[in-house]
């Protein structure tokens, strides 16, 4: 496969394709891969040296009423004039990251102890004292949570997961200050642990994790092909948490076969009753932890028998880490595809060294990640495309772009070759009665004869 790559001139490109990957298209900060690429060696550097790693987790404070009132233009010159202003008073071998929306996360190894961190933390809240777009009179506070390896911590997980906590204990604490895991004796080290475990519980305990569906079009009809299931989480007091808190979390509580059960269990009851599931697929996302238990492939057969759903109505979502993860996946998705599953590989783009053993996966489908679909407009970003497109061509695979935002870019990729489209250019996610009214509206007459669906979540 590698060889017939390199033959069709696509080898050369990919280390650029990967290194986009591994950036923000926004701000070109580093992203969660190359965070956790850095983390991993700033951990082991620390335990041969004896020295500590913090890590910091930085939420702008009313970012969204900023979004909100003043645009979403407007919301990214904030988020990129703040990771200039923060990345301008960190040490250069310091990581400034961008954990996702108006989350950020900085890595700072060879600390001595706590309180460096705290003052670095200070550093960085002081800086932003200033109007940083000031046509726009516009200035954000900082809430901030810190977790120092080896003291709080002893792998990259717990260490992501303990300075998350303390983020939340930030924000909790009315915003605008910095918790420092260690230093939450205060309040009994139980306070951020049993908050966050005992709030999510609940949550799953009353099945207030609930699905809504984002439309897959097709590229050139923009008719509705597939929805996916996404998990949402609404708490009375904080509102809406993010899926990149609550996912995690219900990894590290070993929740998460529970979380995907829940999950498939609200968004099967939804499809199974959907006049229009013989014309429009439903995508799930599946962990790595679900797709490797034993009890997986029998429960998901059992559930869809039950609800007399086809499996070829259903495609099962990995990301291409859990694709690769030798022959472990291998054997599992193959047991899938055997019983007539669909299999889409999401994220695609972050693992290129290994584009050989994806080859020999039984995949129908690759979701491009959406940090290429980003850099559309640039001549380097529609090489990188162009290049990606022609290797799911070699590949014999179906393309799905998501992220797309607008109607420029979706005749782009359209243009190049890419079957599938998702992004809030057509629809962003929503709760079943309203994705019922828009396939309904959106495929016509055979999607018009909706009924009112029940939930046994």
């Amino acid at each position: 496969m590698e060889k017939l790559l390199k033959r069709l001139g696509f080898r050369s490109e990919m280390d650029e394709i990967r290194s986009m990957a591994l950036h923000d298209a926004l701000t070109s900060l580093p992203n969660r891969v190359l965070l956790e690429e850095r983390i991993n060696f700033a951990i082991a550097q620390a335990s041969r040296l004896g020295s500590k790693v913090a890590m910091m987790f930085i939420d702008l404070d009313n970012f969204k009423q900023i979004n909100d009132i003043q645009g979403h233009k407007v919301g990214d010159q904030l988020l990129v004039a703040v990771s200039n202003t923060l990345r301008s008073q960190l040490r250069p071998y310091d990581t400034l990251a961008r954990w996702g929306g108006d989350e950020f996360v900085v890595l700072l190894p060879d600390m001595r102890n706590t309180q460096d961190a705290r003052a670095v933390a200070e550093k960085l809240m002081q800086a932003l004292q200033r109007d940083l777009l000031p046509e726009q009179n516009l200035h954000t506070t900082l809430s901030i949570g810190i977790a120092v390896y080896p003291d709080d911590a002893d792998s990259t997980e717990s260490l992501l997961m303990q300075a998350d906590k303390a983020l939340f204990h930030s924000k909790a604490e009315g915003r605008n200050n910095i918790q420092i895991f260690s230093e939450m004796q205060q309040y009994g080290r139980g306070f951020v642990d049993t908050k966050l475990t005992a709030y999510f519980s609940a949550a799953l305990k009353n099945h207030l994790l609930h699905v809504h569906f984002q439309p897959i079009v097709d590229a050139q009809t923009h008719k509705t092909v597939c929805i996916e299931a996404l998990a949402r989480w609404y708490d009375a007091e904080h509102g809406w948490i993010s899926p990149g808190i609550f996912i995690p979390l219900a990894e590290n509580l070993g929740l998460i076969e529970e979380v995907g059960n829940q999950i498939l269990l609200e968004a099967m009851s939804y499809y199974c009753v959907c006049p229009w599931k013989d014309e429009v697929r439903m995508a799930v996302n599946i962990s790595n932890r679900q797709l490797f238990s034993e009890s997986f492939v029998p429960s998901l057969v059992q559930l869809v028998d039950s609800h007399g759903v086809e499996p070829d109505r259903i495609k099962i979502e990995i990301t291409e880490s859990t694709a690769l993860d030798a022959e472990r996946a291998k054997r599992t998705l193959k047991q899938l595809a055997d019983l007539g599953f669909n299999i889409s590989v999401d994220d695609f783009g972050t693992g290129f060294s290994s584009l050989s053993r994806l080859h020999e996966m039984p995949v129908d489908e690759l979701k491009i990640d959406q940090s290429f679909v980003r850099r559309s407009r640039t001549t380097e970003g529609q090489l990188m495309l162009k290049t990606i497109v022609n290797m799911g061509r070699v590949m014999n695979l179906k393309l799905v772009a998501e992220g797309v935002e607008d109607k420029e870019t979706a005749d782009l990729l359209c243009d190049m070759g890419v079957h599938y489209l998702q992004g809030y250019y057509f629809c962003p996610p929503k709760p079943d009665e309203d994705i019922r009214d828009y396939i309904a509206q959106n495929n016509g007459d055979s999607a018009s004869q909706s009924v009112k669906l029940k939930s046994t979540a």
